[in-house]
């Protein structure tokens, strides 16, 4: 067996859970890295002498528990660590990330005073002449990009607001720096595929599984934001608490 690769076929326990156990072992132990291919089916089942339906059903399991994904065309790839994040309450993503630990970073890419088109004046409920600040970050987690953030606000609310302020204390930390303060949020997502754009960003494939996420953010009455995000779907999944 190459490089100590080890199934026992004298015991009582089915194969293809032996490899699987393997198989989570040498990504656990990070001999497997996130986001690597692994080799193909046929290479493991030389690797441990078992069958390539073996490989297989091993496989399939693990991709049903978030270990690996098979891309078309591609491989089998070991997923990202994925973050949970429940939607029960008001929550910012530098700061959820923070307290589970994880280093969390954004790049400034775009801070520009803006008329906006109808799709972003909508949300915010706002006249056609009025201006919004329009920011996009590209946001780290681990160093990894995570998402592609483009956020409007109204510069009614905070015309001192400047892109040195907001790259150097983010977004929510420099609202409340002028006395605005997010209070709560409407948030809508739906599964997308990664546009071309995007995934050059985000330094995936086109096409890849993203979660499209807007949110629609109040203070007091006022809605002080309208955010677009595009999330790595192998990095992020959500659970609705219902109360």
């Amino acid at each position: 067996m190459a490089g100590g690769n080890v199934i026992r076929k004298d015991i009582p326990v089915a194969l293809y859970y032996q490899l699987k156990e393997e198989i989570r072992r040498k990504i656990l132990a990070n001999e497997w890295a996130e986001g690597s291919r692994i080799p193909s089916e046929a290479e493991i089942a030389k690797m441990f002498d078992v069958s390539n339906i073996t490989v297989r059903k091993a496989i399939d399991e693990l991709q049903n528990e978030k270990y690996l994904v098979k891309k078309r065309g591609r491989g089998t790839f070991v997923l990202n660590r994925s973050i949970g994040q429940k939607l029960h309450k008001f929550y910012s993503f530098s700061e959820e990330l923070t307290t589970m630990g994880i280093k969390e970073t954004a790049k400034l890419i775009v801070f520009q005073e803006i008329i906006p088109e109808a799709f972003i004046r909508e949300p915010l409920q706002i006249g056609a002449e009025e201006k919004v600040f329009w920011i996009k970050r590209i946001r780290y987690m681990d160093n990894k990009v995570y998402a592609i953030e483009h956020s409007y606000i109204p510069v009614k609310f905070v015309p001192e607001l400047t892109g040195e302020l907001v790259d150097k204390n983010g977004l929510y930390k420099t609202l409340r720096m002028f006395h605005v303060f997010p209070e709560r949020a409407i948030e809508t997502f739906s599964a997308v595929n990664i546009s071309r754009e995007d995934a050059r960003d985000m330094n995936v494939m086109v096409n890849d599984a993203a979660i499209n996420l807007s949110r629609v953010t109040y203070s007091g009455a006022d809605i002080i934001e309208y955010c677009q995000s595009i999330v790595n779907g192998e990095v992020f999944h959500y659970t609705v608490e219902l109360k």
